[in-house]
């Protein structure tokens, strides 16, 4: 990356716009989760709490993975989103056409960019163009 603002200087340097939306993306919903945690500890129901505590920690692990650049998140995330873009078209054909939708698309969105080459060449998965 070319020109970086000072204050981000405590990033990976080959971090990349869209990888900071994904990353967003997934802090987003991992706090939503938290506040599942909340209530759920604040209704005393514990399997509530705990099965929003995994979701968060599924969301947040990669998250912090991607945002260190670390192949391992990369190819979590990658896993995870094919495997909610399988549950979304299930959702849609069988459930709600929009929560379906609504599953597809970003999951959708997040998976193909990871498979991109301009991902792979920020992981260092392929080589760099001079």
């Amino acid at each position: 990356m070319t020109d970086r603002p000072s204050w981000w200087s405590f990033l990976h340097p080959d971090l990349t716009l869209r990888l900071l939306l994904i990353i967003g993306f997934l802090l987003l919903i991992a706090i939503g989760y938290g506040f599942g945690i909340y209530d759920g500890l604040l209704r005393n129901n514990f399997p509530e709490a705990l099965s929003s505590l995994a979701a968060s920690l599924l969301y947040a692990i990669p998250a912090f993975g991607l945002l260190k650049l670390k192949r391992w998140a990369r190819l979590f995330e990658l896993v995870l989103s094919s495997i909610f873009v399988i549950i979304g078209l299930i959702v849609m054909l069988g459930y709600n056409i929009t929560m379906g939708v609504l599953t597809i698309v970003p999951h959708g969105l997040i998976a193909v960019y990871l498979l991109s080459d301009e991902c792979r060449r920020a992981f260092r998965l392929i080589k760099k163009a001079d």
